[in-house]
């Protein structure tokens, strides 16, 4: 078991250094402080996407987790975070991870990174959620974007418990193999079995948290990449995806919030994927919702510049014909 914990965190620090090569975040982040008591006003808004009530990292949700995983606690503790499962270390440890979060919102991702699994596993939610912005929107080739992803996996894999009980940990994991499965040849991705791992994961995360809006766009957005890749019969008989499941869990996405840019744009390119130009007014409406919302955080920000990106493409190629 130590020899596992000294790997596991040697792994740790080599990826930490190794990140300060990412490129700054190239936007505007004057508007996302979140400094002080404004983290935990604005935190049940900037976690709107992964469901109600995702909980605040104060010093009370840190001792519950400490007592409800004491794996996690082992590991923690033997990354040298100062925190060994006592009450009253608590608070430090929790304002540290706080600060973690504070950087993902505001768009310093290598740092958050670095800072995240510095904490341990319990920092390693938003470390990875870190690296999954990144990798998606400003890693710089394709290459390194899978990459990145698929140490995502990798590391909530080996995190234990307390990763897979936790809601972003479950989505970023689904989402880096729904994110590859779009790139990579049906073959490997049938070797590497995410065809049934993706749904079974959000299955059971949607079991837990049924109106999870993240979770069901990507729903939506797995069925509509099946059928692109193997189409209306053979995704339906194979894999069960259809057009009509793929319509119902956007729908059941916005009824839960309809104010997160990602889970619009994504419905324009499900509609691109299984209708193609039939549906394609109606795919510009999306993206025009999408770039009409204030990001209030770099995730956001990030995916309104991806959705205008996407809508000036949209608007070239209709002109065109």
């Amino acid at each position: 078991m130590r020899r596992f914990l000294l790997a596991l965190l040697a792994v740790f620090s080599l990826n930490a250094v190794a990140d300060d090569t990412w490129k700054p975040f190239p936007y505007d982040q004057s508007a996302f402080d979140y400094s002080g008591d404004k983290l935990r006003e604005a935190w049940p808004r900037l976690t709107r996407g992964f469901g109600a009530n995702y909980p605040f990292p104060d010093a009370d949700w840190v001792v519950t987790m400490a007592t409800k995983h004491p794996e996690a606690l082992e590991k923690t503790v033997a990354a040298g975070t100062g925190f060994s499962g006592k009450p009253e270390e608590a608070q430090v440890y929790a304002e540290k991870l706080q600060d973690v979060w504070r950087k993902v919102f505001r768009g310093d991702f290598a740092q958050a990174k670095k800072d995240g699994l510095a904490l341990g596993v319990g920092g390693q939610v938003p470390g990875m959620f870190a690296q999954v912005l990144y990798a998606m929107f400003l890693a710089p080739n394709q290459d390194e974007k899978q990459r990145l992803l698929e140490e995502v996996i990798s590391y909530t894999d080996e995190a234990g418990p307390l990763l897979n009980a936790d809601p972003i940990a479950q989505f970023g994991r689904a989402y880096a193999k729904a994110r590859l499965a779009e790139d990579l040849p049906v073959p490997v991705v049938l070797k590497r079995g995410y065809t049934s791992e993706i749904p079974k994961e959000l299955d059971a995360l949607l079991a837990k948290q049924p109106n999870q809006p993240f979770a069901l766009a990507l729903y939506g957005g797995y069925e509509a990449g099946v059928i692109r890749k193997v189409g209306k019969l053979v995704g339906k008989m194979t894999y069960g995806v259809s057009a009509d499941k793929m319509e119902q869990y956007f729908a059941r996405s916005f009824r839960a919030a309809d104010d997160l840019p990602i889970g619009h744009y994504e419905y324009a390119n499900a509609l691109a994927y299984v209708y193609g130009e039939d549906e394609e007014q109606k795919a510009l409406e999306q993206l025009k919702k999408a770039v009409a919302i204030k990001p209030i955080n770099a995730m956001e920000a990030l995916e309104v510049a991806h959705a205008q990106q996407l809508l000036k493409k949209a608007q070239q190629e209709m002109a065109l014909r």
